[in-house]
């Protein structure tokens, strides 16, 4: 058996090489209230049982977190301007040379949780450790030994974890606005579970502490969830809205997104106009304002009834554009008319909608490249979140399977470095009907149309068989954020410091440090300030 520790943050693979020496020891820095974590990579195994345990002083480590890490395949790179290489509807998309490895192949992604030991049947094996370091801990450098026993033989590793004065603060109101969406209806079935039903009710919880774990503050609620429609009327489910609130206010998430009240007429890319969800009537005109009346209606005396107007955010339609601005503004000032007060957050990076919304959130390149017109809005009292999805690919930082494993810790970096006020992601758990991750993480045909969602964009969860399981790319993303509360802190105290530390790591959303020493270093300097 050949056994090393390996940096959390690189990217691993089943056919990875060892080092040569191998890798016996390794510190890393760390926040109280974050989380110590490293790589176990082992080859040469023989068929059986591997245990692992983590020891300090002599002591078994009792707070302790053990995983096992699952590869999954990755059948097409992505894009260089978006999508996957393969897809025939995008122009200047391949080669793209900014991924880690030419398609196919497989990488470590999934985190399967395990206790004390694994069953192997492959010589490969590959677990993470995490030891979580309380928010009241000791400041100072622990020596922590991570044995690893497969059979008759035996690998002692060291692990060293400097943990910093700095505290890392819990999710909720006060921190940095992070929204994965996620599907309710893909919770029941990739569980096996009656959707609504009390065991239900229970996976959603365990979904809602990943999401807070994962520094998501911000839940959504899809009017699909909560509104029927009966006898003609749209009528919300006022009893199932309260327990979903009340079901992610208990994990820490503390923002309400209220669901998208109209989508493109027919479902069209190009369509100029909105129709009404579920009623599917158009928006702008009488019929619609009723089913708009009927929803804002409802929802308000729900929202003033149990104290909701701080959190409540509310979406109008998902990615307005110029060619279809004209109906937009009319629609966003009917929803503005039936639920006054509560600010309005789109998809948005067209400067036509200026004056429509309260919040914008352009893609992560689109902010850049205009950056100077989105700061403008921001000085008129507008709020700016930034998201990715199937786009950017290239050099642009992003989420994906086929891209270094720092990215979306990068992406904390930059909202930090460019004060921004949030980030979105529409793809926690957004498998598609004909998808198994662990199987397939490329979707052709996006649409019905010829391009396809690049590798691992649907989803940054996996559903274990009795639980949500995380991902590298999710505590990546992580961890990311919480660097983005502590440059924030220190940004309050000394805004040159922080800027020049955040300038370490990255200079732009394409423009970042691609190696883990250098990044390393950059966080050691964040910590130690």
């Amino acid at each position: 058996m050949q056994a090393e520790l390996r940096d959390s943050l690189e990217n691993l693979h089943p056919d990875s090489i060892h080092g040569k020496p191998l890798c016996r020891a390794l510190t890393m820095d760390v926040a109280r209230g974050g989380t110590a974590a490293v790589h176990v990579f082992l080859t040469g195994l023989a068929p059986g049982d591997v245990r692992c345990r983590v020891r300090e002083g002599g002591r078994d480590v009792r707070e302790t977190r053990l995983f096992r890490l699952i590869d999954v395949p990755v059948e097409d790179n992505t894009g260089l301007v978006g999508f996957t290489e393969g897809s025939t509807g995008m122009h200047r998309n391949a080669p793209n040379p900014y991924v880690i490895r030419r398609a196919p192949f497989r990488t470590y992604d999934a985190m399967e949780p395990v206790k004390g030991s694994v069953r192997v049947a492959d010589p490969v094996l590959a677990l993470r450790v995490h030891v979580p370091i309380p928010r009241s801990g000791r400041i100072g450098t622990r020596s922590l030994v991570i044995t690893v026993v497969a059979g008759r033989e035996c690998a002692s590793l060291r692990f060293g974890v400097r943990v910093h004065k700095a505290v890392i603060p819990a999710v909720g109101r006060e921190s940095f606005a992070v929204t994965n969406w996620f599907s309710y209806e893909n919770i029941a079935t990739r569980h096996g579970l009656k959707i609504w039903s009390e065991p239900y009710w229970k996976m959603l919880g365990q979904y809602a502490r990943l999401m807070a774990y994962g520094r998501q503050n911000t839940f959504w609620v899809p009017l699909s969830c909560v509104f029927t429609l009966k006898a003609g009327s749209l009528v919300l489910d006022r009893a199932r809205l309260r327990r979903i609130v009340a079901t992610f206010t208990r994990a820490g998430l503390y923002f309400i997104e209220g669901g998208h009240v109209a989508g493109r007429t027919g479902g069209k890319w190009e369509a100029k106009t909105f129709d009404v969800v579920i009623a599917g009537v158009r928006a702008t005109e009488p019929d619609g304002n009723r089913h708009l009346s009927a929803i804002g209606r409802q929802l308000m005396e729900e929202i003033n009834r149990n104290g909701w107007r701080e959190r409540w955010i509310q979406h109008v339609t998902d990615e307005p554009t110029a060619s279809n601005s004209a109906d937009y503004r009319i629609l966003t000032g009917m929803v503005r008319k039936v639920m006054p007060g509560l600010p309005i957050l789109d998809a948005t990076m067209d400067p036509a909608l200026v004056g429509s919304v309260d919040i914008w959130c352009p893609q992560v390149q689109e902010y850049q490249r205009h950056r100077a017109a989105f700061e403008a809005q921001r000085r008129l009292g507008d709020k700016v979140l930034y998201y990715t999805c199937c786009f950017p690919g290239g050099r642009w930082l992003n989420r994906l399977l086929d891209q270094e494993l720092l990215r979306p810790a990068l992406l904390g970096w930059a909202g930090a470095l460019f004060g921004l006020d949030g980030f979105l992601h529409w793809g926690f758990n957004h498998y598609r009907k004909e998808q198994d991750p662990f199987k397939k993480n490329v979707l052709e045909k996006w649409g019905g149309g010829a391009n396809a969602l690049p590798p691992g964009d649907t989803h940054i969860a996996y559903p274990g068989r009795d639980a949500p399981w995380s991902s590298l790319r999710l505590e990546s993303h992580r961890e990311g954020f919480e660097d983005c509360e502590l440059l924030r802190q220190l940004h309050v105290r000394n805004r040159r410091l922080a800027s020049g530390i955040a300038r370490k790591a990255l200079r732009g959303f394409d423009d970042y440090v691609k190696t883990v020493r250098p990044f390393r270093a950059a966080r050691r300097a964040l910590l130690t300030a």
